[in-house]
């Protein structure tokens, strides 16, 4: 069975990393093995644990490890994968004088995301033993460019792939007319954006599976519901539903109505509000101990 994957998302700020953690160690203490993955950046979740992180990834207790995703390390092997494929695709490169578009490829627009959709096939294919993995994700915007990603490159390689396939057909013909024979070597960029094809397909497929679960993380207040509300629509522009609404910092044991209104289909659970700050192990398993129902709505 593969793990079952939960990812945190919503505005900066409104406490994604502290309810993945207190997800985390709930779900470590129900017997499940335990992967929490920081994707934000901001990498808070050294804070809340106060514990040091990497991306090799630290056991906090049992059944519950930790892992940090370090975008600069994963921009660096993006840029070295694309600049080997390159080099190989085209073994005459040298005539073209590529080396020099190699150079501009650290400045490309999205490289982030491309950084991060790498970090993230990794990880899904490197702990395939754990029961559930944890995505405490970036701030809005990044988030949803990561979840869009591969079906808007989808939808560019099919293009190429059609254009290729037309240069392709007519380099036939030609090789026909000059040699006398309509074999000609394989086309190895056609092969590429084949493969390419299929890795982002399957990308894509890990967001929309019955394993994927995405939970909005929102406060009670008018900024936080309107960015829900833009992340609710932007994520079904592209096939991704919504799992579940967690309110944190709740004053209150009642959803708002603009809440219950809003995310009728979705399961809803509010995070009490904390008197002191949730920091270290021992602090969010009091907070646990003092509020077991949270998770009851979420079942």
């Amino acid at each position: 069975m593969k793990p079952q994957l939960l990812f945190y998302i919503g505005k900066g700020g409104v406490g994604k990393s502290t309810t993945s953690a207190i997800t985390a160690v709930h779900l470590a203490r129900n017997s499940r093995d335990i992967l929490l993955v920081s994707m934000d950046p901001a990498h808070n979740q050294r804070d809340i644990f106060q514990l040091d992180f990497s991306e090799k990834p630290r056991p906090v207790a049992d059944r519950l490890t930790v892992k940090e995703v370090n975008v600069d390390y994963w921009i660096e092997k993006y840029l070295k994968e694309t600049e080997k494929t390159i080099k190989q695709t085209y073994s005459y490169e040298s005539a073209f004088n590529l080396q020099n578009y190699f150079n501009v490829l650290q400045f490309s627009p999205g490289l982030e995301e491309y950084a991060l959709l790498l970090a993230f096939e990794n990880i899904i294919h490197g702990f395939e033993d754990k029961d559930v993995i944890i995505f405490d994700m970036a701030p809005t915007a990044l988030a949803l460019r990561f979840f869009s990603l591969p079906f808007i490159t989808l939808i560019w390689l099919e293009e190429l792939l059609k254009l290729r396939s037309q240069i392709y057909a007519k380099k036939k013909i030609i090789s026909k007319i000059k040699i006398g024979r309509s074999e000609i070597e394989q086309d190895k960029v056609r092969a590429k954006l084949e493969k390419l094809i299929r890795t982002y397909g399957h990308l894509g497929e890990h967001f929309k599976s019955g394993a994927a679960r995405m939970n909005l993380v929102l406060n009670n207040d008018k900024l936080s519901f309107s960015e829900a509300f833009r992340i609710k629509r932007k994520l079904m522009d592209i096939g991704i539903n919504i799992e579940s609404v967690l309110v944190n910092k709740s004053q209150s044991k009642v959803v708002p109505n603009e809440i219950r209104e809003e995310f009728n289909s979705q399961k809803i659970a509010l995070f009490p509000f904390a008197e002191k700050n949730i920091l270290g192990y021992h602090a969010i398993n009091e907070y646990l101990d003092e509020n077991n129902e949270i998770f009851t709505d979420l079942q």
